[in-house]
């Protein structure tokens, strides 16, 4: 079933649990501070959906699709029972429950209708860093989070891989979760095969999604690392595993093992820096380990990772627990994390858009 038809029915079925749930109320005159606390407690109900579906456990992923609708028709019911409870207010009259609902549903319908066209629309942020260990000038495009198969059409990825070969970078580094646990053999090799006609090097890392690591709870394995591998090497990619690539002759990338890996992530103080005199890019999937990487000397770190929330108000929420999106800087080095050129799971993105980001490194004036 196409993906964007499948979440309209967990939409629509979403919107039903919540008329159903607010029936018992419907003639009832309710105070002001409980209409206000039920309008309140939807609204966190809403974010604590979208806070489990981006970042729950993964056994919750069957129901997954659920409640990012239930998160999509609650913050959405909530705003217009706080716009037709106000309405009321001020004529005097009693709010009316078909009118919240109506009212509801449309509102609801065009967050889901705004969070599918956010996803399908992919654009290029632009970022600018200078160094004195730089001798002439490089462009780097840092590509994560494509989740191919999962809430993007192919044709999306396609268009975006275009526009990343027209700009003829010195490099481009594929940061991780490329694929997922829903991504099919098929399709994680038509996904690679985009890279293959790249006139210049092509490095990937490894997310915590790509190797079907949770493959169980999503309907089974679709292909074997080995396989993934193997459509790397088809295709000339070539896969940085705590490993380092000389770039040019004064340009060096680590690309780190994910930190989902555990133990069989390399410490970093292992990673010897063959040549500390260069611009060092460290490419880490997850942003968490940035302080960490600055053992290695880096002067620019590349990661993706959070989606920047994906769910409003998870961008919001993110900063307060961690690394969300942007830069951040500590000493002379700086860590972008870029919100992502897609999103997992279901075509919704109510945060920041989809981007993929493009570097220019510039000696120091």
């Amino acid at each position: 079933m196409n993906v964007f038809v499948e979440f309209a029915l967990w939409f629509l079925l979403a919107e039903a649990l919540v008329t159903l749930a607010g029936l018992p109320l419907r003639k009832k005159q309710l105070k002001a501070a409980f209409r206000i606390a039920l309008i309140a407690g939807k609204a966190l109900l809403a974010v604590l959906f979208a806070f489990l579906t981006m970042a729950g456990p993964v056994q919750l992923r069957a129901v997954q699709p659920l409640m990012t609708a239930l998160y999509a028709a609650l913050l959405m019911d909530a705003l217009a029972d706080a716009v037709c409870s106000a309405v009321a207010a001020i004529r005097k009259k009693e709010r009316r429950f078909v009118a919240v609902r109506v009212a509801g549903l449309v509102l609801g319908a065009l967050f889901v209708v705004y969070g599918a066209v956010n996803m399908e629309t992919v654009k290029p942020e632009y970022h600018t860093y200078t160094s004195n260990k730089l001798q002439s000038e490089h462009t780097v495009v840092f590509i994560a989070d494509l989740h191919v198969g999962s809430a993007q059409p192919f044709s999306v990825t396609e268009k975006t891989v275009a526009e990343v070969r027209a700009l003829h970078p010195d490099a481009t580094i594929l940061g991780g979760d490329i694929v997922d646990d829903y991504t099919t053999k098929e399709e994680m090799e038509a996904a690679f095969r985009l890279f293959a006609d790249f006139e210049t090097p092509v490095y990937y890392v490894y997310g915590n999604h790509d190797r079907q690591g949770h493959a169980e709870y999503a309907g089974g394995r679709k292909f074997t690392p080995e396989e993934l591998e193997k459509a790397l090497e088809d295709n000339g990619i070539v896969l940085l595993r705590d490993s380092y690539v000389e770039v040019a002759p004064d340009l060096l990338i680590l690309g780190r093992e994910d930190l989902s890996e555990g133990d069989g992530r390399a410490d970093i103080a292992a990673l010897t820096n063959p040549a500390p005199e260069k611009y060092l890019i460290v490419a880490d999937h997850q942003p968490n380990a940035f302080k960490d990487n600055l053992t290695a000397g880096a002067d620019l770190q590349l990661s993706g990772h959070t989606h920047a929330g994906q769910l409003f108000p998870l961008g919001l929420l993110y900063p307060l627990i961690g690394y969300c999106r942007g830069d951040y800087a500590e000493g002379n080095a700086v860590m972008n994390v870029s919100p992502g050129a897609c999103g997992w799971r279901f075509p919704m993105r109510t945060e920041a858009g989809c981007y993929y980001e493009v570097i220019t490194l510039r000696p120091a004036a």
